[in-house]
């Protein structure tokens, strides 16, 4: 799990320090704090070995095409491009970090023999000798430098490395945009490794959360595309779950991504989103007992006082992996407030202001 952070230069954070993270961890703040963008550093830490980490993160906000150069590509990361970012993490007691900046002096290997990535850039501009440097430190042994570049040869974004990170591992992580939907192909394909262990009851029993006719999850095929079906009781024939609603869908996500394999983190952006509050003290129940049993972390956000709320009443056999992190601005600097299961009871007994 990742319980300590620390964030310079990244976004809208000139430096953030962030403490005491819990197996379960709700962020809180006014529009434009930044608490997408801390699921955006932490998710771009573990997954800096993606040629196109710049441009998945843009996805989840709905850009996406990005034209022109690397450095156009890459600017909106940098709080300052002239400096580098920093985003330094403490998992399972052990710390690491990455670095990114910018290399005005980079040379692209030539034959390139590379990890590229799918999408290709639209440029009309002349490829100039650059590339985005990501260091990544932990223990002595556990060192690398990788070179993110745009590919003169396909347009492509491109890593490249002189010493192989492969032997490093790091935990697993899913993101869940708040607004994009999940590839339904994605969904199919963790559901049915549940199903082939017998066990795609638990994503049923998740799901009649919302939904108590549903009597069986499965996947269906349909040439190359593969998706969930759910069969409602009543009903004659199945349906796909993306059109049994936005809760029902993001309920099936999250349960496989946490059921799929054990020790994942899970980033989740605005955790109440298509789910009626008066389902939530239930939905965190169930949640907090599926992250117990598999080992994972979940980290999400929120705009809700009655998913706080709902939070402290479902987590109440729970209360010791429970963290509400509040994050405030002040001027161009954003602080992150800390408070554990108890503190968040109080202040809503009190009816003091957290959000």
């Amino acid at each position: 799990m990742i319980t300590d952070v620390l964030i310079r230069n990244f976004k809208c954070f000139k430096s953030l320090t962030v403490p005491e993270l819990g197996r379960i961890t709700l962020i809180s703040g006014r529009n434009n704090v930044g608490k997408t963008a801390l699921l955006e550093a932490l998710f771009l830490f573990l997954d800096h070995r993606n040629p196109g980490m710049a441009l998945t993160q843009y996805g989840r906000r709905g850009v996406e095409t990005i034209s022109g150069t690397l450095e156009a590509i890459w600017n909106p990361m940098f709080c300052d491009p002239d400096k580098e970012i920093l985003i330094s993490l403490a998992i399972n007691g052990s710390h690491k970090q990455t670095k990114f900046k910018f290399n005005r002096e980079f040379l692209p290997p030539s034959p390139t023999t590379v990890q590229p990535e799918e999408r290709q850039i639209p440029t009309d501009e002349e490829h100039t000798t650059l590339a985005v440097d990501i260091e990544f430190s932990g223990k002595s042994s556990e060192k690398y430098i990788l070179h993110n570049f745009l590919d003169p040869n396909n347009n492509r974004l491109t890593i490249v490395s002189k010493k192989s990170p492969s032997k490093i591992s790091l935990p697993q992580a899913s993101f869940l945009a708040s607004k994009k939907h999940n590839p339904t192909n994605e969904i199919a394909k963790q559901f049915s490794n549940l199903a082939q262990q017998d066990r795609e009851n638990e994503a049923v029993d998740f799901c009649k959360i919302i939904e108590d006719r549903l009597k069986k999850l499965k996947v269906i095929t349909e040439g190359p595309n593969s998706s969930v079906h759910g069969k409602l009781r009543g009903e004659p024939s199945t349906r796909i779950i993306n059109f049994m609603g936005e809760g029902m869908e993001k309920l099936l996500s999250l349960i496989v991504a946490i059921a799929h394999s054990p020790n994942r983190i899970i980033l989740l952006d605005e955790i109440e989103n298509g789910l009626h509050y008066s389902i939530l003290p239930k939905i965190w129940e169930a949640l907090g007992k599926a992250l117990r049993k598999y080992d994972c972390q979940l980290i999400t956000t929120t705009h809700s006082y009655e998913c706080l709320q709902a939070a402290y009443e479902g987590l109440s056999e729970m209360p010791d992996d429970f963290r509400y992190i509040r994050l405030n601005r002040k001027g161009e600097d954003v602080s992150a407030k800390l408070s554990n299961y108890e503190m968040i009871g109080t202040a809503i007994k009190t009816k003091l202001e957290v959000r």
